[in-house]
């Protein structure tokens, strides 16, 4: 099985509980049955490697978005790799994604190429005050 896991937090960019969630998640993923199934882990950031059965592409954007108003220059840059993530997605059986940073590229990837789509929800807040 081609398992892919779209998520904002993965090593060593973690800060969060999140984060620990899912490098825990797809560490054991790949261990099922073997380490027979493939798994491909795209994430906010500049992260490539290959382990195994496991695969990571980090996605960046190399621009600034051009905004009005600066608060909303997060929700554009992550709005912007879930659109990167959508485009460099592999062939897959079954997408996770993590949070509401990755909840929209989970969500054209599956209506795109027709695959099962399973989402961890951890926070659905985009602009929480502590964040600041």
């Amino acid at each position: 099985m081609k398992i892919a896991c779209l998520t904002n937090e993965y090593p060593p960019h973690i800060y969060g509980g999140a984060g620990i969630h899912v490098e825990n998640l797809t560490r054991e993923l790949s261990l099922i049955d073997g380490g027979r199934h493939e798994l491909r882990i795209l994430c906010f950031g500049d992260q490539r490697g290959k382990q195994g059965n496991m695969t990571v592409d980090g996605v960046s954007p190399d621009f600034d978005f051009p905004c009005r108003d600066p608060h909303h220059r997060k929700l554009l840059d992550t709005l912007f790799r879930n659109i990167l993530m959508t485009g460099s997605m592999p062939a897959a059986d079954i997408i996770h994604c993590h949070t509401w940073y990755t909840h929209l590229a989970g969500c054209l990837i599956k209506r795109i190429f027709d695959i099962p789509l399973v989402i961890t929800v951890h926070s659905l807040e985009p602009q929480r005050p502590w964040k600041a």
